[in-house]
């Protein structure tokens, strides 16, 4: 996050990922904020922009499940690449990175009840 702190709507993170071979920046604005329950970031630059929802659900007195959804809006060549490619590669990711916030999770605060990816 660009602010130590607590955060807001208009804080910005850079997230860099590998693409194509090729380590690709990428900013992100956070939409909306209502903690703990809900929060949401939107990219704000580049071809391919992840729009990300999440929410916490409390199941129990103890336990809590999250659900995140994911979806892209392209820009540029980025229109051509998220229908055709970019969706695809992200249903495929998802499981794994569920599974390793699951693993997370678990590790530092106990059991998890429910991990939920909404699929675009």
């Amino acid at each position: 996050m660009d602010q130590p702190g607590t955060q807001s709507v208009g804080a910005r993170c850079l997230t860099t990922r590998r693409i194509g071979g090729a380590n690709r920046p990428s900013t992100s604005e956070v939409a909306h904020i209502n903690p703990p329950k809900t929060w949401g970031v939107r990219g704000i630059d580049g071809p391919i922009r992840a729009i990300v929802d999440l929410t916490v659900e409390r199941l129990t007195a103890h336990r809590s499940g999250l659900i995140i959804a994911v979806d892209f809006e392209g820009h540029g060549i980025g229109k051509l690449l998220v229908p055709l490619v970019v969706r695809r590669e992200a249903r495929k990711e998802m499981p794994a990175n569920l599974a390793t916030l699951r693993e997370r999770l678990e590790r530092h605060c106990g059991s998890i009840a429910m991990l939920q990816y909404r699929r675009p």
